[in-house]
């Protein structure tokens, strides 16, 4: 799976594994278990398929990505903060308070900002500036190209197969 699926999937909620394009096709495959493969390489979406693993076969594009997934397997393209995972880590977020984070952040975002959310695992703290307002943005342009694709997805096999 490509880091930044992974990313984003966590993001929406979702408990993702990833490995790294370095690790061998063949570990990859044992590690997978009952999770779905999510792959750009499509000669791993074939030697997967021939193991009898579930896979699905991505586009380059992020957002062409994230739409097909959600077509497939119903993830829903909104981020809810009960159950939303560290982008880095996986762990899922926890609500903080102003004060539990006001050693750990720059004074100007402690003063600019009310919700933060921190990770019990890695420690990372999030807030809600820039970087969230354009992600919502992103999500809106993948949920128009999943309209668009609903037109024609009857038509595709649907599967995951479609190599």
């Amino acid at each position: 799976m490509n880091g930044k699926i992974a990313k984003w999937l966590r993001i929406l909620g979702h408990d993702t594994f990833y490995v790294s394009s370095a690790v061998e096709d063949s570990s990859i495959l044992d590690s997978l278990r009952d999770r779905v493969l999510v792959t750009r390489d499509r000669d791993l979406a074939v030697r997967a398929m021939k193991y009898g693993k579930s896979c699905i076969f991505v586009p380059e594009d992020l957002e062409d990505a994230l739409s097909i997934i959600s077509l497939k397997f119903g993830v829903r393209l909104k981020i809810d903060l009960s159950t939303t995972r560290c982008p880095f880590c996986n762990e899922r977020l926890v609500r903080a308070s102003r004060e539990e984070v006001r050693s750990k952040i720059p004074r100007e975002t402690l003063l600019s900002h009310r919700k933060f959310l921190v990770c019990p695992l890695c420690g990372k703290i999030f807030w809600f500036g820039t970087h969230y307002w354009e992600m919502l943005k992103t999500l809106s342009r993948v949920k128009k190209k999943k309209y668009e694709r609903m037109e024609y997805w009857p038509m595709m096999r649907g599967d995951g197969n479609d190599l």
